[in-house]
């Protein structure tokens, strides 16, 4: 069972890694099974999404932001019966969909630390939004300040805080009303795979996008932990060219880690398997 880390103990651990040279690398888990041979491959910290979920159902990570289940109750169940058992020592993180009506957020949150989760994201989120909706989002109460809000308190129970931005006005808005510990750039959906954004931003367009978000959170904030995420982020050497071309100290992983690692090798071993043939014989 994983253990439950406080924030500081968090930011140390963190913090360590950016002081030998070393990347911070942030995955998502919509399973025991991933977080299991994630955990195994040295990640920082794992990320449990209601994304996640469907992405390990094989869907495309956009049904986490319509209204199929409940998120926040999604994220509890899977990381209560399926990755907190899983891991042994990684700080576990739970999105929260902070915009929720229905869940008393002070119990929810306490809740989640009771079980081990140790930092909290504020996604689902509806910073993904924009024009009308978005505007209307604002204008009836279901607007980007209870995610605000809800990382505030989760700093007062001595949980990491992450916070998603994906334009600069609710950038600066983040860090000036709930200053998270780290702060991440979504440039869109992950490309690649079956189920990826085949019209996601280069991977220059992606390092410049997410630089200029980086300074603005940097200027509010010098101390903050600066991760990438999305858009053209597919490999490896993608998350070396945004560590090379941004300020960033590291990358924050969904579809890159979770279903790309599965999709291809998973075919592939089938396909191994059904090209054996019969011994002479029997045929």
């Amino acid at each position: 069972m994983a253990l439950r880390h406080s924030r500081q103990a968090c930011l140390m651990r963190l913090r360590a890694e950016i002081a030998t040279g070393r990347a911070v690398v942030m995955t998502g888990a919509g399973n025991g099974l991933a977080a299991k041979f994630i955990e195994r491959g040295g990640v920082d910290l794992i990320g449990v999404y209601n994304t996640g979920y469907f992405r390990m159902q094989g869907y495309g990570s956009l049904a986490g932001m319509l209204p199929i289940l409940d998120a926040n109750e999604l994220v509890f169940r899977t990381a209560d019966r399926e990755v907190l058992p899983q891991v042994k020592t990684t700080p576990v993180i739970a999105g929260v969909n902070a915009v929720d009506p229905l869940r008393d957020m002070p119990r929810f949150l306490s809740d989640l630390a009771r079980i081990g989760i140790s930092g909290v994201h504020n996604f689902s989120t509806v910073a993904w939004f924009d024009g009308n909706f978005r505007r209307s989002l604002e204008a009836t109460g279901l607007g980007y300040v209870h995610e605000l809000a809800m990382l505030r308190m989760a700093r007062d129970l001595d949980l990491l805080t992450i916070g998603y931005a994906f334009n600069a006005e609710d950038t600066v808005r983040l860090m000036e009303e709930a200053a998270p510990d780290i702060f991440i750039f979504h440039a869109g959906i992950t490309a690649g795979g079956t189920t990826g954004d085949s019209g996601a931003a280069s991977l220059a367009e992606t390092a410049a996008r997410s630089e200029r978000h980086f300074a603005l959170a940097r200027k509010i904030r010098p101390d903050v932990i600066l991760l990438a995420h999305g858009a053209a982020i597919v490999d490896p050497e993608h998350a070396q060219h945004m560590l090379d071309h941004t300020g960033c100290h590291g990358i924050q992983l969904g579809s890159s880690v979770e279903r790309l690692a599965i999709e291809g090798p998973l075919e592939a071993r089938a396909a191994a398997f059904k090209a054996t043939r019969l011994g002479d014989g029997r045929g």
